[in-house]
């Protein structure tokens, strides 16, 4: 029974309930579904078979694997019993619109999000480790930040910057469109795509980095800052004792990004005339990307939906073929 499950996720810090942006996705999906799921704020992440957050344990099944990857989640709480089912409502077409558009993300947004939260430097200095340093146990906590920024920096390798950020704004243009005026991605219902949105648009939206790009497209997009602010009010609000302590600190984040921003180096600060320059291609690289998100998008869809089929054969030399 989902009563019997306990969720663990990084605490809760600049108005939401864990400063993690896969955390947030499973807190966002257990809350739509109205799942009798045990939060539990944790520091502990060794005790996870990941070795990080979220993680869930099945307290009623002793032999039960515990889950750290999202789409076993939806499916356990899908088959949990409860009354709201997620994603119970909506056709095959419709989720496999869904599942695209979460690859799209995955692909797009997440390591932008992750480059801006754990390998820019002063992003980094100035939120990330003296956040998790914190808040684990010295010198675990050394160990810890190191080996999730090198995950991340190996994983981001020889992609620049530039291009991370490119392909990250041009999706949260696309996300922008796709919601539209609606109240969720899927018109008046939350879905599981609404549960990964939101985590990754809410702490980019509420942590206080100083290299913000990222942070300054979302807020310019007044429907996904709507989105991101009435689902977390309606499925994550804080505790009066989160917001008490988070009211407490706040003069000493404003006061750390304050200084980030001053003694940021002077070739990193915002050059107004060459911004300005570029700006005339935006039109044309905007229905380039939208095009190409588009099809992008229908060929995942028709996979999804049988429409095309791949399948993969070995040649004589052990290659794999795509047909």
């Amino acid at each position: 029974a989902a009563a019997a499950m306990e969720l663990h996720v990084w605490p809760s810090d600049f108005g939401l309930p864990s400063i993690d942006p896969a955390c947030l996705q499973f807190l966002a999906c257990s809350k739509m579904c109205a799942s009798p799921v045990t939060i539990v704020s944790s520091t502990s992440p060794w005790n996870s078979p990941s070795g990080e957050y979220p993680v869930v344990f099945d307290k009623s099944k002793p032999d039960a694997k515990p889950v750290t990857d999202f789409d076993k989640f939806v499916e356990v709480l899908r088959k949990s019993g409860q009354e709201v089912v997620i994603d119970g409502d909506l056709t095959t077409a419709e989720k496999a619109e869904l599942d695209a558009y979460a690859c799209l993300l995955a692909e797009k947004l997440f390591p932008a999000l992750m480059h801006s939260i754990w390998v820019d430097d002063l992003n980094y200095s100035t939120v990330t480790q003296y956040w998790y340093s914190s808040k684990l146990s010295f010198p675990y906590s050394l160990y810890y930040v190191e080996k999730r920024r090198k995950k991340y920096q190996k994983m981001l390798g020889e992609c620049s910057v530039k291009h991370l950020l490119g392909s990250a704004l041009h999706t949260l243009n696309l996300l922008s469109a796709k919601l539209g005026d609606n109240k969720y991605f899927c018109g008046n219902k939350p879905t599981s795509l609404d549960a990964v949105v939101l985590g990754y648009l809410a702490p980019l939206l509420r942590l206080p980095l100083p290299n913000d790009t990222l942070q300054l497209h979302l807020s310019a997009c007044p429907n996904l800052v709507r989105f991101v602010e009435s689902t977390v009010s309606i499925y994550l609000p804080l505790t009066e004792e989160e917001m008490r302590r988070q009211r407490a600190d706040k003069r000493m984040w404003t006061a750390r990004l304050a200084r980030a921003e001053r003694d940021r180096k002077p070739e990193d600060k915002p050059k107004k005339k060459q911004d300005e320059e570029p700006n005339e291609d935006f039109p044309l690289r905007d229905s380039i990307f939208f095009a190409l998100g588009a099809v992008t998008l229908s060929l995942l869809f028709a996979v999804h939906t049988g429409l095309i089929q791949v399948s993969v054969e070995d040649d004589e030399n052990g290659t794999m073929i795509e047909k």
